[in-house]
């Protein structure tokens, strides 16, 4: 599995932990919808950058590069840290 695909999908995950729906997980980390919508897509040439990834677990009070696990056989072993939980 690439590095992109895992971060999508492990963003997809952070969205259901905190039951967002697209347009609120964008507006959560000030991105546009319609940008935002074609990053989780699936098959998307889009790609959820670096930069975008550290915000995503800032916000989501994730671990340091929590969002690229498993994209090296990494369990994402750790804490967990849910923020409407």
């Amino acid at each position: 599995m690439t590095l992109s695909e895992v971060r999508r999908l492990n963003a997809i995950k952070i969205m259901k932990e905190n039951a967002l729906d697209e347009l609120s997980f964008a507006l959560c980390l000030g991105q546009d919808e319609a940008q935002f919508e074609a990053l989780l897509a699936e098959g998307s040439s889009k790609k959820i950058s670096d930069s975008l990834a550290r915000i995503m677990e800032q916000t989501f009070s994730k671990p340091s590069r929590w969002l690229d696990s498993g994209a090296t056989g990494d369990t994402g072993a750790g804490p967990s840290f849910d923020l409407f939980g």
